[in-house]
């Protein structure tokens, strides 16, 4: 699969080297090149991405048929897809050791929800998705939820010079509503571009930054 390893702006628009081997010319560029999720670092969680352990009850909730599910508590945000969650299954929040993340409020209104609060420390994750404690207890699991941050990895885009937001759920490109990035004649669309990965908000962004950019080269105005 051929790489790119670097864009450089010219008069007549960018220059986008491939493997150090060759270039291109164009006028204008869409970025669609997604970003990375920061997993933490449990064993046998990373294994288990996309498969069991996921990000989305949205996007994977129906998948578990009302089966048993887990939360892991990494933020704030967790305790609030926690509070969710039951509507998908039977809930356990996993604590790992966060205690500091729940307060009385949160234990009340969980409470509530019928979400049980699992405080002890996680030593690892086997089979489909049975959460192994450091006390030695086991629960047995259908799927597990972890809010994640993502972050750009590309390190072509600091080249670009396109401005970056750093938001508590994680790095995007900051576009305008027709998917315009701060650099003339770059757009972007995906994940690399908006908070919530899902691929109908993927699909939905590349047709505006194509239309977008296509505009522009036929039109001769500012993008």
């Amino acid at each position: 699969m051929e790489e790119l390893k670097k864009i450089a702006k010219i008069d007549e628009g960018f220059c986008i080297c491939i493997d150090g081997v060759y270039s291109i010319q164009t006028k204008k560029i869409i970025i669609a090149a997604g970003v990375t999720d920061q997993l933490p670092e449990i064993p046998g969680l990373a294994e288990r991405w996309g498969k069991t352990v996921f990000h989305c009850p949205y996007c994977h909730g129906y998948e578990l048929e009302q089966g048993k599910i887990g939360i892991l508590a990494t933020s704030e945000h967790s305790l609030q897809l926690a509070m969710m969650l039951p509507d998908w299954g039977p809930t356990t929040l996993l604590l790992n050791g966060n205690d500091q993340l729940i307060h009385t409020e949160w234990h009340t209104s969980l409470q509530k929800r019928g979400v049980i609060v699992e405080p002890c420390l996680i030593q690892e994750i086997r089979g489909e998705a049975e959460i192994v404690f450091t006390d030695g207890k086991v629960i047995a699991l259908d799927g597990l939820f972890i809010p994640t941050r993502t972050y750009i990895t590309q390190p072509w885009l600091a080249e670009l010079g396109c401005e970056v937001e750093d938001t508590p759920f994680g790095q995007i490109i900051k576009t305008n509503a027709t998917k315009d990035t701060t650099v003339k004649g770059v757009f972007a669309c995906g994940d690399i571009a908006r908070l919530g990965g899902s691929v109908p908000f993927a699909v939905a962004d590349g047709m505006m930054a194509g239309v977008s950019a296509h505009r522009s080269l036929i039109l001769n105005g500012s993008s």
